[in-house]
């Protein structure tokens, strides 16, 4: 192929992706702006939620998986494990997925639509989940040995007007925590290939797992079931895509990728 034709292709490519930036990114902010107003306008009923938190528990113990105080325990035991674990839980939570999504768009473009897909799949999941399943985070059962480290730390007020108008108490199952930890963590693994891509994408899910229980925000079934969301949606939502695209062929040149 003439290098001169692919160098315009490329340009041209360039140029429509960063004309379409804007719309991106300003989609992305106003669903996130919907999930969380709508998360906190659907926060879940305290007495469903507190029955549910007590089934959760019990079947952890008949599962073997009850080991949050364990993990508490062993976190407290270093103060700055916990200002660590805080800051994973409260600042890597949406910057990790925001970084990982431009990074797809700016730099692998072609895998951005199955990307955006699966993500705006993972959403609406736990919204319904949140909906339906109310669930009292362990942090609410101080009686029981577990403790809120953010609110100890760092003083977090869950009543104040500007956390209360968005925050649900009780949007506990799954945690998205851990599914967008994985979701990027798998992303990455998958688009990049190379090793430090492999390091990033097992070391911020493992992170955010260990933050989640640790500072006493979710079960060890919450994490399970936000990785097996995002394992889920990283294997179906892409094979319903191409499934919808196998009648049409496709006739855009093909521009090769550079991959960092």
């Amino acid at each position: 192929m003439n290098p001169e034709r692919v160098a315009v292709q490329a340009q041209a490519v360039t140029g429509s992706r960063l004309r379409a930036a804007p719309f991106e990114f300003g989609l992305m902010a106003s669903l996130f702006g919907l999930y969380y107003i709508t998360r906190g306008i659907a926060a879940g009923r305290a007495y469903d939620a507190f029955t549910n938190a007590f089934e959760v528990m019990h079947l952890e113990q008949k599962l073997g998986l009850f080991r949050e105080l364990w993990i508490q325990s062993w976190v407290l035991a270093a103060p700055a494990l916990v200002r660590f674990l805080n800051f994973v839980y409260a600042y890597t939570h949406l910057t990790c997925v925001i970084l990982f999504g431009t990074w797809v768009f700016l730099r692998h473009y072609h895998y951005y639509r199955e990307v955006r897909a699966i993500f705006l799949a993972m959403l609406g999941v736990g919204l319904l989940s949140y909906t339906l399943f109310p669930l009292a985070p362990p942090r609410f059962f101080s009686w029981r040995g577990f403790v809120d480290t953010l609110a100890l730390y760092h003083g977090v007020n869950y009543d104040h007007p500007g956390i209360a108008t968005l925050y649900n108490p009780f949007a506990a199952m799954p945690s998205l925590h851990a599914a967008f930890a994985l979701f990027s963590g798998i992303g990455v693994i998958w688009i990049g290939r190379r090793w430090f891509h492999w390091i990033l994408g097992i070391t911020h899910p493992t992170l955010m797992a260990l933050a989640v229980v640790g500072t006493g925000n979710h079960y060890v079934l919450d994490v399970i079931a936000g990785f097996g969301l995002a394992a889920a949606c990283w294997i179906v939502v892409p094979r319903l895509l191409r499934r919808r695209q196998e009648p049409a062929l496709d006739v855009s040149p093909m521009i090769p990728a550079s991959r960092w």
